[in-house]
């Protein structure tokens, strides 16, 4: 399911199966669902990719497999692909069966010819939708409404009534409630539009690059949003055309799912926003010429002979190291490049401590472990939660019933035992999280294996952002419960959040302001 059409949510098409199934003599004994996923690309669709490995490796316990229609296979662009993945199945002898298809699949000729065309017309729709989409949206930034997510730094969104009337300023993550509604980008902070007009001032008078742009104003103790500056934030302000009082979309072109790529500048669709331009032009075009005869593209033999350069001139590597060097590029540049900098290592000869290996193999087996979470819970509440996400470099969270953010912390255990004998877990907590139920995941020593699940009232400032705590710890039993399987998932969020604390932030009433950077809160409804 990738939209919420009721015809194609998973309820409608469990109850359309099950009754197919009943009138063909079938029992439904496995569900593989992939709730709020795109049918374009397989690799987007795990639980179609469980299906087809079950059935390639022999696994399966049933005889065939039941899909609503032919749509919810696939809108695979290559209709190939979708009767490929058919034919496996087939071919392993488990036969899919579309239940709300005029057809029978028994592999006669009317039924392949009709099959065809459903695949090439579901691909089709796809196309066509992305084409209106993308023709709606790009007439509403002609009319001057910001049709992107996050607004750049130095401004704000402000929403917008039909008839003109200002209703707010929407905080990161935040979206509108009423698709009549609109978005338009204004002036933020007075701080940060003078940071903007400093950023380019230094570029543009002081003709300094990017590095010492972002070393100065870490010396001056300004952040972006709460981060140290860096060059590749001073590179996206400076490259930014909105400082000129203009709205600018499609600068990328990623539509149907393709690797993103930078369109011609011609094809950009640009308009007047409502606010008085930051930076003149006359500034802003000398900033870009400078920045033009700063920026040079290396080739992955010229960065991994400038990496081995500074190698042999500091003894090792890190990604400190790298970015203070310039050897190329920053960290970024030569992960961006080569996958992961243990991968630039071995390259160029370099062989980290083994505490980097095992780092690396944590935040790995970290990674897939909470994928293991957040998708076990979807599935088990495909109408109550959402797996949403703010922006790129922030994880997801669970929304449940459109109004209670919960956050995934897994903790592994420490290699080093407290005074009673004890080996204790330890909590990293980052400030979004603080104000968000948490789902406390505990790991085995290796940090390979889910122990123990908990959920806890949101933390605030109840403990420090790094935190070890042992089996039993007043600090778990006091402000949360323990779960004794994923299925209590729901009703025990529902009911920590009816708490009287709780249910006063919820509304309003006592609420702190909400730190930035917490996923997609829901604005006032009416």
């Amino acid at each position: 399911m990738s939209t919420e059409d009721q015809k194609y949510s998973i309820p409608s098409q469990q109850a359309a199966i099950r009754h197919y199934a009943a009138e063909h003599g079938f029992t439904v004994c496995r569900t593989y669902a992939d709730p709020g996923k795109s049918g374009l690309l397989i690799k987007r669709r795990k639980g179609l990719a469980a299906l087809l490995k079950d059935v390639v490796t022999g696994t399966t316990n049933y005889q065939a497999i039941l899909v609503y229609d032919v749509s919810r296979w696939g809108r695979f662009q290559n209709p190939d692909e979708s009767a490929h993945y058919d034919f496996i199945c087939a071919n392993a002898g488990v036969p899919v069966h579309y239940c709300a298809e005029p057809f029978s699949n028994d592999g006669s000729m009317q039924s392949s010819l009709m099959k065809a065309i459903k695949r090439t017309m579901a691909g089709e729709f796809s196309r066509e939708l992305g084409i209106k989409v993308f023709d709606g949206l790009k007439r509403l930034v002609l009319d001057g409404y910001h049709a992107g997510a996050n607004a750049p730094y130095g401004l704000e969104r402000m929403l917008i009534s039909p008839s003109g009337k200002r209703k707010g300023i929407l905080k990161r993550g935040e979206r509108k409630n009423l698709k009549t509604d609109r978005v338009v980008l204004v002036r933020g902070k007075r701080s940060e539009l003078e940071c903007v007009r400093r950023i380019f001032d230094m570029c543009a008078n002081g003709r300094k690059n990017c590095p010492q742009i972002a070393a100065q104003l870490n010396s001056e103790h300004l952040t972006y949003r709460r981060k140290a500056w860096d060059g590749d934030m001073v590179i996206q302000i400076l490259r930014r055309q909105q400082y000129l009082g203009l709205n600018v979309w499609a600068r990328r072109d990623l539509r149907m799912h393709t690797t993103s790529s930078l369109r011609p500048r011609a094809l950009w669709v640009t308009s007047k926003a409502p606010f008085k331009p930051i930076i003149d032009q006359a500034t802003f075009d000398r900033a870009q010429r400078i920045l033009a005869g700063h920026r040079v593209s290396y080739t992955s033999e010229v960065l991994l002979a400038k990496l081995k350069r500074v190698l042999a001139r500091k003894g090792r590597l890190s990604s400190n190291i790298i970015d203070s060097s310039r050897a190329g590029g920053y960290s970024s540049t030569y992960m961006k490049r080569f996958g992961s900098l243990l991968k630039v290592y071995e390259q160029v000869g370099f062989k980290p401590p083994a505490s980097r290996y095992a780092m690396s193999e944590h935040a790995r087996c970290n990674r897939v472990l909470r994928e293991s979470v957040l998708r076990e819970i979807q599935e088990l509440f495909p109408d109550d939660v959402r797996i949403v996400r703010s922006g790129k470099e922030q994880k997801e969270v669970i929304e449940v019933d459109q109004r209670v953010n919960v956050s995934v912390l897994l903790c592994g255990q420490r290699n080093r035992a407290g005074k009673d004998g004890h080996l204790p877990w330890l909590l990293r907590l980052l400030p979004r999280d603080r104000q968000n139920i948490a789902l406390i995941c505990t790991l085995d020593s290796k940090w390979r294996k889910l122990v123990s699940y908990h959920l806890v009232r949101p933390i605030e400032d109840s403990i420090k952002g790094s935190h070890c705590f042992y089996r039993g710890d007043p600090w778990l039993t006091s402000s949360g419960r323990k779960l004794d399987r994923l299925g209590d998932f729901c009703d025990t969020v529902r009911s920590l959040a009816s708490m009287p604390s709780f249910s006063n932030e919820l509304n309003g009433s006592t609420a702190p302001a909400k730190p930035e950077g917490r996923c997609r809160p829901r604005t006032q409804r009416k």
